[in-house]
């Protein structure tokens, strides 16, 4: 697969508690990786000092979904793309899993968040973060 230049990667390695009786990745673990980028994000870009416990606001999510294509086993070496963009209060971020070793797609989500303060209410993103999401490349469709 084929990603813009500048597209964040995260990497991970499937651990053994991440599988199911079937020796396959849990369904429900996809969006924990999706988690495990975000924040990787954040701190690749500078911006981890933005949420909370660092802050006074966090980025909660009003969103999300996983469409799965194939499965992935223990010790498999898993590359998390992600992308975002900012519409309004809301920040988009699109993740593409691929296993690594074979550059085969797993699996396709996304995430809509927004910021909030410390009574969970909607607040205008950081200008730090609203800056960095101008500058990131965004796909209209990964499929």
């Amino acid at each position: 697969m084929k990603f813009e230049p500048g597209t964040f990667s995260y990497s991970r390695r499937v651990a053994f508690c991440d599988t199911d009786a079937m020796g396959v990745v849990h369904h429900a673990n996809y969006i924990r990786y999706f988690e495990e980028a975000r924040v990787a994000w954040l701190r690749d870009r500078g911006l981890n000092h933005l949420h909370y416990p660092e802050a006074d606001m966090c980025l909660a999510v009003l969103e999300s979904n996983c469409q799965h294509f194939l499965s992935s086993r223990f010790d498999d070496m898993l590359k998390i793309y992600l992308q975002g963009r900012q519409d309004g209060l809301k920040i988009h971020l699109q993740y593409a899993i691929v296993r690594a070793t074979e550059d085969q797609l797993i699996a396709v989500g996304k995430t809509v968040l927004v910021p909030v303060n410390q009574a969970m209410k909607p607040i205008k993103p950081p200008m730090q973060l609203r800056e960095q999401l101008r500058k990131e490349p965004w796909t209209e469709t990964w499929l």
